[in-house]
């Protein structure tokens, strides 16, 4: 339409209205449906393996900060581990590295979720915690960490206080916006 004529604008568009209707397949139809119902309502499988991803990177970075079961490969001298631990004793260290090191990762998912895979995350909090934490566990004890059970459960413990804070947190935060 390169016209300006008013009159030929008002042509095209009487022919545009009186245009037949075209049916859609059935196919393209059932496609279009289930591609807009996958994307309002994700599953909890495909929210994890996002979170899990997420979560493989900043736990790597957030070592630098708070070294998690004597993990430091950065090569820091300090971390946030020393101070919790000189101030206030080792079970507190390991609760708060725990909420450090899954909190860190949810509030991180936050920003690459999407609203309705955040609300997936809200409904399954406990659940995907719970396993980010233990997934977590597994891999510093492949890395030759030594997990002692009542230090291993403090920090699953402080795990699932930081996943249920930041989940809540990002929660209100997104569907706020």
């Amino acid at each position: 339409m390169k016209s300006s004529d008013p009159k030929e604008w008002m042509s095209e568009y009487s022919e545009f209205l009186n245009a037949k209707e075209t049916p859609v397949p059935h196919e393209l139809n059932q496609k279009v449906l289930g591609n807009i119902q996958a994307l309002l309502n994700p599953s909890a499988w495909n929210v994890f393996a996002k979170l899990l991803g997420i979560h493989l990177v900043v736990g790597f970075f957030s070592l630098a900060v708070c070294h998690q079961f004597g993990m430091n490969p950065f090569g820091t001298t300090r971390s946030l581990s020393d101070w919790l631990m000189d101030m206030w004793g080792h079970s507190v260290c390991m609760i708060g590295c725990g909420v450090l090191f899954v909190g860190l990762s949810i509030a991180a998912a936050g920003y690459f979720l999407t609203v309705e895979e955040v609300k997936v995350l809200r409904r399954t909090e406990f659940l995907q915690a719970f396993a980010l934490g233990v997934v977590s566990l597994g891999i510093f004890a492949a890395f030759g960490s030594e997990l002692a059970l009542a230090f291993a459960g403090l920090w699953l413990l402080g795990a699932l206080m930081g996943g249920f804070l930041a989940t809540e947190v990002v929660w209100k935060v997104r569907s706020a916006v």
